[in-house]
């Protein structure tokens, strides 16, 4: 607050003292006693407040609060003291109003003394039972030689006849110059030094100053100076246990507030996967909104919820992670869709409520992966392909000439008894230029002859030759066509991309095995899928899926799929496969209506 806002405060505060006084002046004279009793119980009831915060939240409260706190302890002591002296509860040598002064001169001192240590910024750091053991201590060794050393010392007060004497107004002059001096280490802080409660302790201050040259002129206790004292006395107090009160509680619970706001905004703005999950039971506290986005699972579903009612994590990465920090792994999740996916995980072991949690960061890297591994591939097929385009031609010339020679040498009459021979060397040497075809194909970067027409027709004329295919390895084949579009397709790639996934469905299969073919739109694609009934691909072969010369076949060349894969590539396409122990579907998703430049023509 402003140092014209304080100066207001107190203005107001002083002038609604005066007049409540004057208005309740009579009422006081009749029953001083009592009145004065219940004033100084307030007095009490805010000290004791005043500390049992401070003993509370004494962890979390700064030094020269736990002075505050335990001051508020000992001056509270010392006026129920003064209390019971004013009401002759105590059987002295001292006369009770004598009695009563000494405690009151007392409490006002180490009020003084409180507010003067903690405003010059002087601190002490003890334990709690420490600050509990010397207040007491040291407040009943005061209290017990007041009440037992008549001559400690002197009079204080005498009841109409002058009211204080020389001794009480100069330690009351003394307390005030106390205060004054408080006053002005307040208000020299440096802002950034000054706390939320400053204000309420310039306040407290400001009244305590008039309090000590009240007490110190008042002739009797029953007079308006009396009254207006006491008033004032409860006013600050009252403001005091503000600023502590301010300091101790508001201000942690506001900064509280405020942290727990910034975590919110953090926790759901960050673009991170972030849940938190109970160790004990692994049920979710807590997930931001990019887990719900990332998942599909609204934070209604999941919070409360096990992690095994969802089974997200898939159970290599539970064993991965063992309830302990881990930096960086790459798991497996599922979303609520039920699409497998791939995240960075990092987690981190805190505490809730008392309750230890694992801290989850997840980054999805599913598409990353993807995308390293097809950029692998096609380093490969780029390294393949310039070795088919640098010696394709180079061998199949003395290929060709070989064969014709062969043909030549069978032909004759004499040589016939080594037909046999002749017809092996070229079925072989045809094989090799079937090799090179393939070789070449992998080179290409753009189909040939890309034409609109059906996908259906093409496999409708295929049709014959792949159920021939399947006749004679004793397998089943079936055709689901859905209604799509025209495409841009070179026919003859197409024809040989979709020979080489059908032979591979017949072969994965057993015997009676059935293979099915269907097309169909899904989103922005037209896809064409081919579906086995075999045992499934094992996972530790999976990534290496579309590499040259990978296979997994006795007498295969491992180019068939690579092949596949480089035309769905140049047809804008992609393939994707799903496998598991009851088959195999391989994906080829093709873009819908794609001109390349609107050079595409109709098929006739």
């Amino acid at each position: 607050m402003a140092e014209s806002q304080i100066g207001a405060g107190y203005a107001a505060i002083v002038l609604s003292a005066v007049l409540i006084t004057a208005l309740f002046l009579p009422f006081w004279q009749s029953h001083t006693v009592i009145i004065h009793a219940i004033f100084e119980l307030l007095c009490v009831v805010l000290a004791l407040s005043g500390f049992i915060i401070t003993w509370i939240l004494f962890e979390k409260g700064k030094p020269e609060c736990h002075l505050f706190g335990f001051g508020f302890l000992s001056v509270g002591l010392f006026t129920v003291f003064h209390i019971g002296a004013l009401l002759g509860f105590f059987s002295s040598p001292i006369d009770p109003p004598n009695l009563a002064g000494r405690y009151w001169v007392t409490a006002r001192f180490v009020e003084a003394l409180v507010l003067l240590i903690a405003s010059a910024g002087l601190s002490f750091r003890f334990h709690r039972w420490a600050w509990l053991f010397l207040t007491l201590s040291g407040t009943l060794a005061v209290s017990l030689a007041i009440f037992l050393i008549p001559d400690l010392l002197p009079k204080l007060f005498i009841e109409e006849q002058g009211g204080s004497t020389a001794t009480k107004i100069f330690l009351e002059m003394l307390i005030t110059g106390m205060f004054f001096a408080s006053v002005v280490f307040q208000l020299r802080r440096a802002p950034s030094r000054q706390s939320g409660y400053t204000r309420y302790v310039i306040l407290a201050l400001l009244l305590a100053i008039p309090v000590g040259a009240l007490s110190s002129v008042f002739p009797s206790m029953r007079s308006y100076n009396g009254l207006l004292l006491h008033a004032l006395k409860v006013s600050y107090y009252y403001f005091l246990f503000q600023g502590l009160f301010v300091n101790m509680v508001t201000s942690p619970y506001r900064e509280l507030t405020m942290a727990s706001q910034r975590f919110y905004k953090i926790f759901h703005a960050s673009p991170a996967s972030i849940s938190i999950v109970s160790i004990q039971g692994y049920r979710y506290v807590d997930v931001n909104e990019a887990w719900v986005k990332l998942t599909g699972y609204s934070r209604e579903e999941v919070i409360g919820r096990s992690q095994q009612e969802f089974g997200c994590l898939s159970r290599e990465t539970h064993l991965a992670i063992a309830n302990r920090p881990v930096q960086n792994i790459i798991g497996k999740f599922t979303t609520k869709n039920g699409e497998a996916r791939e995240g960075m995980i990092t987690t981190e072991v805190i505490e809730l409520d008392g309750v230890p949690c694992l801290f989850y960061v997840t980054i999805d890297v599913t598409e990353k992966n993807r995308f390293e591994r097809e950029l692998a591939r096609l380093d490969r097929l780029n390294l393949v392909g310039q070795v088919a385009a640098g010696i394709g031609h180079e061998i199949r010339n003395p290929l060709t000439t070989v064969r014709g020679f062969l043909q030549l040498f069978g032909s004759k009459e004499d040589l016939v008894k080594y037909e046999e021979y002749f017809q092996l060397m070229i079925s072989e040497l045809d094989r090799a230029n079937e090799i090179i075809t393939e070789f070449l194909s992998l080179a290409k970067t753009k189909p040939k002859r890309p034409l609109f027409q059906d996908l259906n027709q093409i496999i409708h004329n295929l049709h014959p030759l792949l159920m021939a295919q399947a006749f004679k390895k004793d397998r089943h084949l079936v055709t689901e066509l859905g209604a799509i579009p025209p495409l841009a397709l070179d026919e003859n790639e197409i024809r040989q991309l979709l020979l080489n996934l059908v032979n591979n469905a017949l072969d994965a299969m057993k015997k009676r095995g059935t293979a099915t073919i269907r097309t169909y739109i899904q989103g922005e694609r037209v896809v064409l899928s081919v579906t086995d009934q075999g045992e499934g691909i094992p996972k530790e072969i999976q990534s290496q899926i579309g590499t040259p010369f990978f296979t997994t076949k006795a007498h295969g060349t491992g180019l068939g799929l690579a092949t596949c894969y480089t035309i769905a590539e140049r047809h804008h396409g992609r393939i994707d496969f799903e496998t598991g122990p009851k088959g195999t579907t391989f994906f080829v998703a093709f873009p819908l209506a794609e001109q390349e430049g609107g050079n595409v023509e109709r098929a006739s």
